[in-house]
């Protein structure tokens, strides 16, 4: 048996040795192949993901926010973590304004599970609880509720990815660029921080300002929904632009997609071609000029007219206006002669008649960018089955398609001085944090498609159509001149075959002494007695002008005493109103004495939505100076408060989640 100094110095060998191998083995692990098992580590522990980049905003022409992104929150909670389940109902009920009783059967879920989603503030008190987990998400939000939502369009939910509308259209400006970070999972598989962690910063996605003026969009969805349901119409559009660049300032849509059911927002305006009706007769006597052709005044043939087409064939065309002189060509376009029109139109070379329709966008797309743009539609004289039959069908509006939006196009280009300038939704991109003022829209004047002279001559004719005696003088103002053309085009049906169904349509220009806006209106199959242009479409435009130079520094030029005199009522007459009995008045009138103005009372519309209380603060002629969004809790000055018209009422909103 060894002795115990023997087995003393055995131990202390075996010791050493054992010291060192495991010194070795740490240098080996710790040195050597320090990068190779850190990788390792890393790849079982630490995992990378993107971060996501802030979605760029839409903002209307003056900043206004119409599509943001807000950051919500899910919430997840895990049984074996929480520690006490009595206050994490407690806080989900008091800040989540969840039920008690929702909360309590969700917290018996294997898994619980809140979606929300929720925001910064309401998840502030519950996160900090051991056992809840919030989950971070992007969200997409519209402050101006439904306010020119089927323009903005939406995005995909999982994706954020533009999917319609402008969110489609600028998609690849609004995305920004992700981030990349590591993170680390720890025993329970929970997502940790790592200091330091961010790989990749997120790049914002671009701003992008469009030509919309919110309010303006407002009155025009108002203006159209009120008239769709008086003349039982199936719909309409509303179409506003600004000549001098092209830049549109409101489009709005309506259509009855469902049979019996009610007219529902769309964006047909862009989307939807039809024939146009008589506002195209303005682009046949725009031919006529230009090619010098023979202006001498055509028969009227007191309203019926048998055209021989050719080949044994003839067609009868009529007039509503019966006339039995001869009609010059600017009588022609006032009174709305399809007799005269075809006549003066079968003096054109096909060719000439085509080009002009093409010059005025005719036929092809406006390029605006919008998703699903409809082109139009017309056929090149080499397609045309009957050249005298298509030329007058040309002249008076039918044969070819043409969306609402290249109508406006059309008519801006004569109120800009025969330059066709390309309409445009884009204002302005604002950079993503280096180039806050960002970089500016520059209008596109694509051609001239009028010399001076026969655009002057063309705007004395849209002039002499909303005279007196002409069909558009319902869209007169009392203090601004609005010159323009009406349309009743007859609609066909799915055999093609024209049927007692009809668009009513009115393209105005003002003010007419320096054109600067054309306000293009159309009314869908109107079943409420009148039919007609004149009569359904041009006092829409009185409408929609009057309420917007009522507000406050209007996208329609700078509000004032006559702005506020336009912001005239223009409510629905009750059934039983009779007409005010006539009183008679001196004349010349006496102008020393100077009227008092009546006062208004201004209305209570606290607890109202922005839109419904602005609306009814307007049609009282009252101007309006809004700070945010949401329900009305103040007015300044306050309700039951008798003003004159014209008074500027400050409306306070307090902010909606």
């Amino acid at each position: 048996m060894a002795k115990p100094a023997t087995r003393i110095r055995f131990m202390q060998v075996m010791f050493g040795l054992g010291t060192v191998a495991i010194l070795a083995r740490a240098f080996q692990l710790q040195i050597l192949q320090h990068s190779a098992w850190r990788a390792r580590a890393e790849s079982r522990d630490v995992r990378t993901r993107d971060v996501p980049a802030r979605r760029g905003a839409l903002l209307d022409r003056d900043g206004v926010p119409l599509a943001v992104t807000a950051i919500a929150y899910h919430i997840t909670l895990a049984h074996d973590q929480v520690e006490d389940a009595t206050a994490v109902a407690r806080l989900l009920t008091e800040d989540l304004h969840l039920p008690a009783a929702t909360v309590r059967r969700v917290m018996q879920q294997p898994v619980p599970y809140f979606d929300g989603p929720f925001s910064s503030a309401e998840v502030q008190r519950v996160r900090r609880l051991p056992g809840v987990d919030v989950h971070r998400i992007t969200l997409r939000e519209y402050p101006m509720g439904a306010v020119g939502r089927r323009l903005l369009g939406r995005t995909a939910r999982t994706t954020d990815t533009g999917t319609e509308g402008f969110e489609a259209a600028f998609d690849s400006l609004l995305r920004g660029v992700p981030g990349r970070e590591r993170f680390l999972r720890d025993g329970n598989g929970r997502a940790l921080t790592i200091p330091g962690g961010m790989v990749l910063e997120p790049r914002p996605g671009h701003d992008i300002v469009l030509t919309i003026d919110h309010e303006l969009q407002a009155i025009a969805e108002e203006v159209l929904r009120v008239a769709t349901a008086r003349e039982r119409a199936q719909g309409g559009d509303i179409v506003v632009l600004d000549v001098t660049n092209g830049e549109v300032l409101a489009v709005a849509s309506l259509r009855t997609l469902t049979p019996g059911g009610g007219p529902v927002p769309t964006s047909s305006a862009l989307v939807e071609s039809a024939e146009p009706g008589s506002t195209a007769k303005i682009f046949t006597a725009a031919a006529v000029l230009t090619a010098r052709t023979d202006t001498t005044p055509q028969y009227g043939e007191n309203g019926v007219w048998v055209l021989d087409i050719g080949g044994g064939g003839t067609r009868t065309i009529r007039d509503t206006h019966r006339e039995s002189g001869f009609l010059t060509l600017g009588r022609t376009i006032a009174v709305s002669s399809n007799i005269a029109i075809s006549k003066f139109a079968l003096k054109l070379q096909t060719a000439t008649q085509y080009r002009m329709l093409r010059d005025f966008g005719f036929g092809t797309g406006t390029a605006s960018g919008f998703p699903g743009e409809d082109d139009g539609y017309l056929v090149p004289p080499a397609g045309l089955v009957n050249e005298i039959d298509s030329r007058a069908s040309w002249a008076q509006g039918y044969q070819w398609r043409a969306t609402s939006l290249q109508i406006a196009a059309g008519y801006a280009a004569i109120a800009n001085g025969g330059h066709y300038i390309a309409p445009t939704f884009l204002r302005a991109v604002r950079g993503n944090g280096r180039d806050p003022d960002g970089t500016l829209h520059r209008p596109d004047t694509l051609r001239q498609v009028l010399t001076e002279e026969v655009d002057q001559r063309l705007l004395g004719y849209l002039q002499m159509a909303t005279d007196s005696g002409g069909t558009g003088v319902k869209a007169q103002l009392d203090q601004i001149d609005v010159i323009g053309k009406t349309g009743t085009a007859k609609l066909t049906n799915a055999d093609h075959n024209y049927v007692g169904e009809y668009r009513a349509s009115f393209a105005g220009i003002f003010p007419a002494d320096r054109p600067r806006f054309v306000v293009y209106v159309m009314i869908d199959r109107p079943d409420a007695g009148e039919i007609y242009g004149g009569a359904v479409a041009a006092p829409l435009v009185r409408s929609l002008v009057q309420q917007a130079l009522a507000l406050d520094d209007s996208p329609l030029g700078a509000g004032g005493p006559a702005a506020a005199s336009l912001a005239v009522a223009e409510l629905p007459v009750p059934a039983t109103a009779v007409e005010a009995p006539t009183r008679r008045v001196p004349f010349p009138r006496d102008t020393t004495a100077v009227a008092t103005p009546p006062a208004i009372a201004i209305p209570d519309v606290r607890g109202w939505s922005v839109r419904d209380g602005v609306f009814a603060l307007h049609r009282r002629g009252l101007l309006v100076r809004l700070y945010g969004t949401g329900a009305i809790d103040r007015l300044d000055p306050a309700p039951g408060d008798s003003v004159v018209a014209g008074t500027i009422i400050s409306v306070h909103a307090g902010e909606d989640r």
